[in-house]
């Protein structure tokens, strides 16, 4: 019996091989999921969108029109839960594809029924947003040219906007509203993902990559999170002091933290970077 399409949650299948792909369609279905399975990279990218999955099962030999793997990309562009299946029977690939930002891996061989499973299983994980509404804080942060209006769910910098997922939204939103203090990746987790994540806590380099990488778009003459390492992450001195000129009673520099002066090891945030992607990792070393 088909699944109530209208209800159930949504599976986005991006498998390249035919065989794999209508093996783990059909399984999923019957385990009562709602399931699309493009044959294509393109189709899968439109659809994550589009089709507003609740996991993503993605085939990590699938690559983009970059010819980047498709897991990392859609990572990138969308929250939603990502199992990958490591075609090779390789632990180390499947650590660093956890690393990369994937929920979950697996190897071949693996059935179709264990793939439902685990999806079942990602999906009675607490996966919240922090959406908590205190009246008492203002909706409308603004350090400088950098402003993040919680009401519009928006991020500017000066005139433009930057697009970012609601992950990356809400990691920047805690920073900003504690910018004088340095945010360790544990209490990022607690903030937003909420008490309950389990997974690899190297979830928030990655994604504070993505962020930076945006960031830098607009940005390129200002950092705007700053890495202290081996304790975690902050609004940079740069930023406060373009926020301090622009309204003299702004923050004061006593309250600020360590100054930028460190030497350039300090702005490498501990990644171990033989198992992250070369893009996240070049975003993440240059701490832009």
């Amino acid at each position: 019996m088909e699944p109530n399409t209208q209800f159930s949650p949504r599976v986005l299948l991006a498998i390249d091989d035919l065989r794999l792909r209508r093996t783990n369609e059909a399984g999923l279905r019957s385990a009562g999921f709602a399931v699309s399975a493009p044959s294509d990279a393109a189709a899968v990218t439109i659809l994550s969108e589009s089709f507003s999955p609740d996991v993503l099962v993605v085939d990590t030999e699938m690559h983009d029109t970059d010819s980047r793997p498709l897991y990392q990309q859609l990572r990138n562009s969308t929250d939603s839960y990502m199992l990958c299946i490591e075609l090779g029977g390789r632990e180390r690939a499947r650590v660093e594809i956890l690393r990369s930002g994937a929920d979950d891996a697996v190897s071949m061989p693996v059935t179709a029924d264990e793939i439902a499973a685990r999806c079942q299983a990602m999906l009675r994980r607490p996966r919240e947003m922090r959406t908590d509404w205190d009246p008492v804080q203002q909706s409308v942060i603004a350090l400088g040219p950098l402003t993040v209006d919680t009401g519009r769910h928006e991020i500017r910098f000066g005139d433009t906007e930057v697009a970012a997922t609601r992950i990356e939204f809400s990691l920047l939103e805690h920073l900003c509203r504690r910018p004088t203090e340095v945010a360790s990746r544990d209490a990022l987790l607690e903030s937003v993902w909420g008490p309950n994540w389990v997974g690899d806590t190297h979830v928030v380099d990655v994604h504070l990559s993505n962020l930076r990488r945006k960031l830098d778009q607009v940005a390129s003459d200002m950092r705007i999170i700053h890495t202290v390492r081996g304790v975690g992450f902050r609004i940079s001195n740069e930023l406060l002091d373009a926020a301090e000129q622009a309204a003299p009673t702004g923050i004061p520099s006593s309250l600020r933290g360590k100054a930028d002066t460190d030497d350039a090891n300090a702005d490498t945030p501990a990644v171990d970077t033989s198992v992250v992607d070369a893009s996240v990792v070049d975003t993440v070393t240059a701490d832009v």
